[in-house]
Formats: structure tokens, C-alpha cells, sequence
């Protein structure tokens, strides 16, 4: 027997995976990239004043940050949602 909510990841994560791995790192890398730039960006300039002695190359710190930030958290999300699937439908086979 499986839960309702385990019934419900497992569609809407075979739905989200179904295209190739790739589209799926890109679209979501990007996501949190921008999540991460904006929530980077705004504590810098609300807790340092970085801004004035930084300039570009802070921004461009901020930025590199964010893309590895992003896809950090994109691939975390995608192994612990495999985690989770496979747990879910060896709970059915049983």
C-alpha cells in the first residue's frame, strides 16, 4: 500500500524527469541561480558595504557563487529525489 503523498511525488517526479537529465539540470540550475544571486546580492548590501570597496568584482564573486550555488542544490534535489522514488517503489515490490 502506498501513501497518498508518496503516490503523488512519485507522479509528479516521473513527469519531472522524463525528458533528458540535461534540460532538467538546466532549468533548475538557472532557477536557483537567480534565487541565490538575488538572496546574495541583497544581505551584501544590507549587512556590508562591500559595494564601495568591491565594485565589479564583487558582483562577478556574487555571480560565480550563484551558478555554483545553483547547481549544487540542482543535483542534491535530483539524488535525493532518485533516493526517494527508489525507496518508494521497492516499498511496492514488497
Amino acid at each position: 500500500m502506498i501513501a497518498p503523498r508518496d503516490r503523488r511525488f512519485r507522479d509528479q517526479w516521473l513527469e519531472q524527469r522524463s525528458g533528458p537529465r540535461w534540460k532538467y539540470y538546466l532549468q533548475f540550475s538557472v532557477a536557483w541561480c537567480i534565487v541565490t544571486f538575488l538572496s546574495l546580492f541583497f544581505l551584501a548590501k544590507l549587512f556590508t558595504n562591500l559595494w564601495e570597496t568591491g565594485g565589479k568584482a564583487f558582483v562577478y564573486i556574487l555571480l560565480g557563487l550563484s551558478v555554483l550555488t545553483g547547481f549544487l542544490i540542482t543535483h542534491l534535489t535530483y539524488t535525493i529525489n532518485e533516493k526517494r522514488l527508489k525507496k518508494i517503489e521497492e516499498g511496492l515490490k514488497v
